[in-house]
């Protein structure tokens, strides 16, 4: 993301290297901006309650071209903000589109240091989801956050749909990221993961978000044109089966198919560094 599965930027390399199956083409620049514009309303409000404490410095992990950088920015109004991710080819979009004042820098966000100072705030929105060793990243992150720094986390903690098509996908997908060391609702193990990694567990919070069954099924239909080639899915799913979900997802976008929302359980947690650190 991240989930449904989360759904932004790029994760490769040590020390918690995972498998990104969302890809970073063109189509997936044009989810993201979808996923941006779907989950906006809710990630404006928590990074409202963020910014009632001065933000003088901000990392966006995760990036991608640049949707949640520009987010961060317009609310929080930090001086400094640097967004990080693996893709160079979402990083040149987001170059390109985002609002003056950013810095965008290539770099795999479960290796420290970044290529930025210590920041008063780490916001990661749809990533921990990919991360293989999730705990192993965070407690990596604990070293990027200045002092008294925090890291914001928005991720699933469960998704779901009675509609037959979007209730596969959604099965599809966590299945393939269990098979790649991922969990889709990694949200909810939050507050224990950060606990482990050595972060004070200063909030954390379920957010329901409904999504109509089109705006889901646009979101996963494109989606669904990179993971359907991923080794696990192409080994256990029979092609014809995968042509009928690609199909039926089209159908509901489009609203050629009437179906159920989607709804999502989005966690938002803020874990604090400790002093010792």
């Amino acid at each position: 993301m991240s989930h449904l599965p989360p759904e932004p930027g790029t994760l490769e390399g040590a020390p918690s290297r995972s498998t990104y199956t969302f890809g970073d083409n063109d189509v997936a620049a044009e989810r993201l901006r979808h996923l941006a514009e779907a989950f906006a309303p809710s990630s404006r409000a928590f990074l409202a309650r963020l910014a009632r404490e001065p933000i003088r410095s901000a990392v966006d992990l995760g990036c991608g071209p640049g949707y949640t950088t520009a987010l961060v920015q317009d609310v929080t109004r930090a001086p400094a903000i640097v967004g990080l991710d693996s893709s160079a080819r979402l990083l040149a979009r987001a170059r390109r589109q985002a609002p003056r004042g950013l810095v965008f820098a290539e770099h795999d966000i479960t290796a420290v240091p970044f290529p930025a100072a210590t920041a008063d705030l780490l916001y990661a929105r749809f990533i921990v989801t990919h991360i293989a060793g999730a705990e192993r990243a965070l407690a990596a992150w604990t070293h990027a956050a200045a002092t008294r720094g925090r890291l914001a986390i928005e991720d699933t903690a469960g998704v779901s749909s009675d509609d037959p098509t979007l209730a596969r996908y959604y099965q599809l997908v966590a299945q393939m990221q269990a098979a790649h060391g991922q969990s889709m609702q990694i949200g909810r193990d939050l507050p224990e993961l950060g606990r482990r990694a050595d972060w004070i567990v200063e909030s954390f919070h379920l957010q329901p978000v409904t999504l109509p069954a089109a705006i889901a099924a646009r979101l996963h239909a494109m989606n669904f044109r990179t993971w359907r080639h991923d080794p696990f899915i192409a080994a256990t799913v029979p092609p014809a089966e995968l042509d009928a979900l690609g199909a039926s997802l089209e159908q509901i976008a489009t609203g050629a198919c009437p179906a159920a929302p989607a709804h999502w359980t989005i966690a938002q947690a803020v874990l604090r560094k400790p002093s010792r650190i």
